[in-house]
């Protein structure tokens, strides 16, 4: 189980002058990797690069629904020729979600777009957020959209707060959708949840060894901290997260 950053955690310092040093920075926090919350301007083989230069594994990045949509074959391509193995949704709107206008449509076009990630030797996940666990007849939106499309169409890309946040409990959701979820993002918050705040994993009130026990069959746990918080600028929150996870992972 390897240890990244998603990097929008540091998206105001990703500058063509900056992006180089900090990524070196998050290689010395003791990252191994780096999820991208998109190509950023850069083509993969870019992003590769720089993801590389500064000795960290370049394996995923988030897609949105446009992508999906547009189905780019020849993007999906580049990404596999330089070694990507996931590509989360981020997010859907609200006529997308289960119990949507366009839910059908929506299973329908990652359908089409997962084939042709798979090929690739891909696989499309997805990100929750809380509103993904709003109630849906007897079930939540989000384990309807996981039971209209198999593990190996739409994997799991599980959010520890937002799990937390939407009224579920992380630990027994990833225990349940493990045999999905390759990457599960690490987060915490206070009481209140993450729309109250975000805070440096270790620091409030999510059972960090429940989790990571639960994590066990993930091949990369990957930190996201939306915004900074407590005094700490958003090197410092993610420097922070490293440690506990190291000490925690031994």
């Amino acid at each position: 189980m390897k240890l990244a950053l998603q990097i929008y955690t540091l998206r105001q310092y990703l500058g063509a002058d900056d992006i180089r040093n900090t990524l070196q920075t998050v290689k010395e926090m003791g990252y191994d990797g780096i999820e991208w919350p998109g190509l950023m301007g850069y083509t993969p083989a870019e992003l590769a690069k720089i993801t590389r230069d500064a000795g960290l594994e370049f394996f995923s990045v988030h897609i949105n629904i446009q992508d999906v949509m547009d189905c780019d074959t020849d993007v999906m391509d580049a990404l596999a020729k330089e070694g990507v193995k996931w590509l989360p949704i981020g997010w859907l709107p609200e006529d997308r979600l289960a119990g949507g206008a366009n839910f059908d449509e929506t299973c329908a076009l990652i359908r089409k777009y997962s084939g042709e990630a798979a090929k690739r030797g891909m696989l499309v996940l997805y990100h929750n957020h809380d509103f993904d666990l709003a109630p849906l007849a007897d079930t939540t939106k989000l384990a309807a959209l996981y039971a209209a499309l198999p593990g190996d169409v739409l994997g799991a890309e599980l959010d520890t707060c937002w799990l937390y946040s939407g009224g579920v409990d992380p630990v027994d959701y990833i225990t349940k959708y493990a045999d999905r979820a390759p990457v599960i993002h690490l987060k915490d918050c206070g009481k209140a949840g993450g729309r109250k705040g975000f805070k440096p994993v270790g620091d409030g009130v999510l059972d960090w060894d429940g989790i990571l026990s639960a994590c066990g069959t993930a091949q990369w746990i990957c930190v996201e901290q939306d915004d900074p918080s407590d005094g700490l600028d958003a090197f410092q929150c993610a420097a922070r997260s490293a440690a506990f996870l190291r000490e925690k992972l031994g």
